[in-house]
């Protein structure tokens, strides 16, 4: 997952619902430019409309700009595995720094002592 989709649904999940508008103040950005992200994730499960809005507007995937989405339980799953994934990476990369560290510091050790 890509750091604007995870930022999003980070967003989506700090909040019931967002509409477009809300979504594009809070970003500060015109919500036409929010379009593509909203279908991509809508399109991955991330997000669907609010329930309010699925018994309005029954004719399938359109979206106005006051429609509420809400974040889905796949979202929030997502968000969880990209914060594991985050900090397995980082435990990765401390051991493998670490392992350096102490393989120069026995190469040295051999030449001077």
């Amino acid at each position: 997952m890509d750091k604007a989709t995870l930022s999003l649904l980070k967003l989506f999940n700090e909040r019931h619902s967002l509409s477009l508008i809300q979504l594009g103040a809070i970003l500060n950005i015109d919500y036409f430019t929010l379009l593509d992200p909203v279908h991509y994730m809508m399109e991955q499960k991330y997000i669907c409309k609010g329930n309010a809005a699925l018994l309005e507007h029954l004719e399938g995937d359109t979206i106005s700009p006051d429609t509420p989405l809400e974040i889905t339980y796949f979202g929030r799953i997502s968000i969880k595995q990209a914060k594991k994934e985050h900090l397995h990476f980082k435990y990765i990369e401390f051991r493998a720094w670490m392992t350096l560290i102490i393989a120069i510091m026995a190469f040295l050790k051999s030449f001077f002592f």
